[in-house]
């Protein structure tokens, strides 16, 4: 049976053939002494559904499904499905993201203990957290030793238990009516490569400083990185975005080949085993950890299967840092170009799987708006990162509660909304095939004017309740170009 949203060909489409623009936030609970279930009810999905937002990226931890070799936590998948029927009665559409951050819920989240395997190294928390990925031993070694699906306590392959952890997690909630999709891993990480991967960074960023500034000791280079007072100081080069492209280039080879080797294999077995049960679930595909930051991705599809989208994450390198505030424009724009060069490529819908990152701190509207640009300019999905009850106080939020099309009654050619003057433009193709109404969400509908094209079409105004917030239904009327323009009164 088709699902709510599937894919046809760069596009998602819902089941009267409308392209449907899926624009929302993750809920991933990373606290194992909450049994990685959220303290979330059902005003927080009221309130996602009150700002306009129609999908939930929904973080399912390993270590909550399989606590032990083989054993699944049936409590744990009930409490998602009840978070995922919550979900339903705001006609929120819902994916599984298998979440992990360094691995393994001994570092972060993500493995259980018993399929965490260290060769001895361990951990130690940095001032970032996610530089252990580049630095840490026993980070890396968790990764090596699941990429080469060494045996755990029982004697199976530890990659082999989170391939039927998969499986078994599909077979339980596949059935839910609001179930999109799945986002087979969070992040993928290289492991114990990201050695040369370093060398190769640190090796042309000291090329590029050495030829601007004078000589610097690569050991240098390692420990400013790993030092927050020193750090930031070596940033201001790759202000410079030819020098940050050169930068984020250079491990490229390497990168590439994990994702061809490595990571498609992964792909292709988790794919098996969650078609087992639902044959038609859209398959959301993750670059390695590197393409996040911009590196070009040379990421595979699962052969012999249809129901696929891209779905890369977008973070600058300040993301995570007191500097989140001076995240570069041009580098954010960069990390977009990449990700629609590889979308073009793999002919697939593209969806931000993250974003954002702000903590709700007051000094990052302007980033977040600029990434709603480039949100508009691709025409892509997104989720953001991540759902707090009080993120509408922020300013950061401005880029996540925004006008755009929930659906359109043929292919969308262009969108942009307006904060300040709360005005909204659009243009698409309309199909004669699609018997429904485009739909267009927007914050404020109080006092608008509304000019569409043809000129003698028809509209109707829709109300949230208790809200200034509605949606403009734009019945479907004719074949062709067709354009919306929303000014304030």
């Amino acid at each position: 049976m088709r699902g709510p949203v599937k894919t046809n060909g760069d596009r998602f489409t819902d089941k009267l053939g409308r392209q449907v623009v899926l624009h929302g936030v993750n809920m991933v609970c990373k606290d194992r002494s909450q049994n990685y279930i959220g303290s979330w009810s059902e005003k927080d999905f009221e309130k996602i559904k009150t700002w306009g937002l129609n999908v939930i990226r929904l973080g399912v931890i390993w270590d909550g499904i399989e606590p032990e070799p083989g054993i699944y936590d049936d409590d744990y998948i009930e409490k998602l499905q009840q978070l995922i029927q919550m979900a339903n009665q705001y006609n929120l559409f819902v994916f599984l993201d298998m979440h992990q951050d360094l691995f393994s819920s001994e570092f972060g989240d993500g493995a259980p203990a018993w399929a965490t395997i260290t060769d001895g190294e361990m951990y130690e928390p940095g001032h970032v957290w996610s530089d252990a990925y580049l630095f840490n031993g026993a980070v890396q070694k968790a990764f090596d030793h699941f990429w080469n699906n060494t045996p755990g306590p029982d004697g199976i392959g530890i990659q082999d238990h989170f391939i039927k952890a998969w499986g078994y997690l599909v077979e339980k909630l596949h059935h839910e009516p609001n179930v999109i999709g799945y986002d087979l891993i969070n992040e993928p990480f290289i492991g114990s490569p990201v050695q040369q991967v370093n060398e190769r960074m640190f090796s042309t960023y000291a090329q590029i400083y050495s030829e601007r500034y004078g000589e610097v000791d690569i050991e240098q280079l390692f420990k400013a990185w790993s030092d927050p007072s020193n750090k930031h100081n070596y940033l201001s080069l790759l202000e410079d975005v030819e020098a940050f492209k050169r930068v984020v280039d250079s491990p490229t080879h390497i990168l590439q080949a994990f994702e061809e080797s490595h990571l498609s294999s992964l792909y292709r077995k988790v794919a098996s085993a969650i078609r087992e049960s639902d044959k038609d679930g859209i398959l959301f595909l993750e670059t390695n950890y590197f393409s996040n930051l911009g590196t070009s991705s040379m990421i595979l599809p699962v052969e012999n299967d249809s129901t696929q989208a891209y779905a890369p994450h977008a973070y600058d390198l300040v993301t995570d840092t007191e500097l989140a505030h001076t995240a570069n424009d041009r580098r954010l724009e960069l990390i977009f170009e990449r990700h629609e060069e590889t979308r073009k490529r793999l002919n697939m819908p593209m969806l931000i799987g993250e974003w954002g990152a702000f903590y709700e701190t007051d000094n990052t509207g302007h980033v977040s708006v600029h990434i709603q640009r480039l949100i508009e300019k691709y025409l892509c999905s997104d989720t953001y990162w991540d759902y707090v009850p009080d993120m509408d106080k922020s300013l950061s939020f401005l880029g996540v509660r925004r006008g755009f099309p929930k659906a359109v009654a043929g292919q969308l050619l262009q969108y942009r909304y307006e904060h300040s003057l709360n005005t909204f433009q659009m243009k698409w193709d309309e199909s004669p095939n699609i018997a429904a109404p485009t739909v267009i969400y927007l914050p404020d509908i109080r006092k608008l004017n509304i000019t569409l094209s043809p000129k003698d079409s028809t509209f109707e105004i829709k109300p949230i309740d208790n809200t200034y917030a509605g949606y403009i239904e734009v019945p479907q009327t004719t074949d062709g170009i067709r354009s919306i323009t929303v000014t304030k009164g």
